[in-house]
Order: C-alpha cells, then structure tokens, then sequence
C-alpha cells in the first residue's frame, strides 16, 4: 500500500506515526470499546466487529457495530487509502501534491475534490490564525528534516531564511474553478501533513456512514472519529496520553465521544536529535524555527478530523495563553497540556471540553 508516510521517515508536521505518536489512545474494554451505562440485558448480544491494518505511516483500526445493513470491507478500506496516499502523499512521485510542489509559478493545477477540500480548509484556518497555521511550510520542513529527505545536520541561519521567503499562502492563487496555482516562487511547496491524516479518518467514516454503519470509531494513528455507541452502549472513550518523552500508556484524562473527530499534537514523541539538539516536530511558519513554548500537548475534539487535526498543530504553535484565547474566539473543544516549572504538567480547558470530560475536573 501506498503511504502518505513512510516508516523510514518516522516525522510529519503533525503528530502522524504511530511509533511516535499515538497522542490518543482508545481505552479498549473487552472487544475494544469503552461504556458509561450497560445495554438492556434481555437484548441479543451486540456484535462489534473491528479490521485493521496500516496506513500513511501508521496503523488504522475500525471498530463498528455488525448488524443488519453495514457491511464493511477491508478491501474496500485499503483502496479508499491507497487513493487518498496517491492524491496528497508528499512521499509519492505522482500524486497530486508532487506534480503540484514540482509546477512551475503561475501554472494552474486542476485539484480533484479531495485535494480541493483539504485546501479550502487550510485557508480556512490560515486566516482564522494569522499565519500560525500554513501548509505552504513545506521548504521548512524539509529544512529541519522532517520531510521526505533525510537531514544529519541543523540548518544554518542562511539556510533558515532562504527557506523562510517561500512560505506564506498568500503566495498561492485558488480559484473557483478548483485550480491551484504559485504566484511568483517556483519554490513554494505544500505540506498537508497538518490535516491530511484527519481528512482521512473523515472519509474512513464516511465510507461507513455510507455502508449504513450506526456505531463505530475508527482510528488513525491515534486520530479518531466515532459516531453512536461502544458494545455497551455508552459513549466511546478516548485516554489522552500523559506527554512524558519515551514513555506510553500512562492516560492524563479520559474524555467521551459520540459523534465528532478527535486529533492531538505534542512535543513528546515526535523529534528528533540532531548534533546533541533536540528538534520538535512543529514548526512556526511566523518564525522558520520549531515552536518553543511550554505546550507538551493539544487536543481538539471538531465534528471533523481534519479540522481537529488542524487546529491541535495551530495551537501548539501558539502556545498557552493564545493558544487558549484562540480555542475560545472560536468556541473549540480544547484540551491544552503544558509543562509546569517543578516538572510535571498542569491542564488547562475551554468550557466546551469540559462536557466530554469522564471524570470532572479537580
């Protein structure tokens, strides 16, 4: 299959390898799913079926409800992947963002739907952050090595604002024609590392939803979507992963979810060591260097993913109190995780996570 990241890469802009990464991890109780209240026992047993396999660097795992109507086929699943690898994978010489990233200045490039979705939504945010979101990052990520090629040495700071000159989406035309176009740089270069993994997990459940699937959450790398109930009947239950650096499977908070997207952005797993350096994995566009706050973790709850997705990155590159400020302006379910001076980590949340949370606050 074809990968929107390869496992050699290990990096992406946004959390997105599972080794790295699982910033979510989904409290599986029995079949894989968590409960807040138990069926009616004179029912017939409800039947959860789950598939799994890899993708985009990673591993996915669909867990539905098996009953009259939805009818799911890995098959099915692995294509819908391999398509959505072939239109927005960096890491594939053909797909649509490698003929675009390749385009000279002013050539219009015809975007598929998929590719023109993913784009409207990163203007979106784009706008709504001032430039802390932007997927024209690619000449910095790939500077700070975490793209597809690999980088064994920190760049200088003339290789810094070389890079930086090309970033900006204000150097890109959209049109209503669903044409994509560089304005005046052959060097402008797209990375959707930020949001293609949630926009993937949203067209997985949309695949179910179209099957007549009622119940089910599937999970990316630790990129969620659910809709309906777990196999005992409640809500799913989703563990935010303490974010200690090497460490796993310690839960900071358990939050509840039936319906919506749910994505996470950290420093703790993604990074890398470079001349004795360590070099997050998210990157200001403002500034051409990795985000340096007291943020350890973000996550965003958003009926979609690839909007959750895109917001946890945007976040992380704010930091904590505009970070904050930005969830509230936009009435975004937040949980922002950050670094406290004696070591340890202090929660911080806007009133509309509050409602998922399983346990209230201390």
């Amino acid at each position: 299959m074809a990968n929107l990241l390869p496992a050699r890469a290990r990096v992406i802009v946004k959390c997105n390898i599972c080794r790295y990464l699982l910033m979510l991890v989904s409290l599986l109780l029995g079949n894989g799913c968590g409960s807040d209240q138990n069926p009616d026992s004179s029912s017939q047993p409800v039947r959860y079926t789950q598939v799994q396999g890899t993708t985009m660097g990673t591993y996915y795992r669909v867990q539905y409800r098996q009953d009259a109507g939805c009818a799911v086929s890995q098959s099915e699943l692995d294509a819908l992947l391999i398509a959505f690898n072939s239109s927005l994978s960096t890491y594939v010489a053909d797909s649509e963002i490698s003929v675009f990233n390749r385009a000279p200045a002013q050539q219009w490039v015809a975007l598929s739907p998929r590719f023109n979705e993913v784009m409207q939504a990163a203007l979106q945010v784009w706008r709504q952050s001032a430039g802390a979101f932007d997927v024209t990052i690619g000449p910095l990520v790939n500077l700070w090595g975490f793209g597809p090629a690999e980088v064994v040495s920190l760049p200088t700071s003339e290789a810094q604002r070389r890079a930086a000159r090309w970033v900006g989406m204000q150097r890109l035309q959209l049109d209503h024609a669903n044409a994509l176009a560089k304005k005046n740089a052959d060097a402008v270069y797209v990375d959707l590392s930020a949001l293609a993994k949630g926009l993937g997990v949203d067209e997985m459940a949309e695949y179910l939803r179209a099957t007549d699937c009622k119940d089910f959450m599937v999970d990316v790398g630790g990129e969620m979507r659910t809709q309906g109930s777990n196999a005992s009947g409640g809500a799913w239950r989703i563990g935010v992963e303490k974010p200690l650096p090497g460490g796993r499977g310690s839960i900071q908070r358990v939050l509840t979810l039936s319906n919506g997207g749910i994505a996470t952005s950290g420093d703790y797993r993604n990074f890398r060591e470079v001349d004795g350096v360590r070099v997050d994995h998210v990157i200001d566009p403002r500034t051409g260097v990795p985000a340096n706050n007291s943020v350890a973790s973000v996550t965003v709850i958003h009926p979609q993913a690839m909007f959750a997705d895109a917001y946890a990155t945007t976040i992380m590159v704010l930091g904590g109190d505009a970070g904050i400020a930005f969830a509230q302006n936009l009435d975004l379910a937040v949980l922002l995780i950050e670094k406290s001076a004696d070591g340890g980590f202090v929660e911080r949340y806007t009133q509309s996570m509050r409602s998922h949370f399983l346990a209230p606050p201390e």
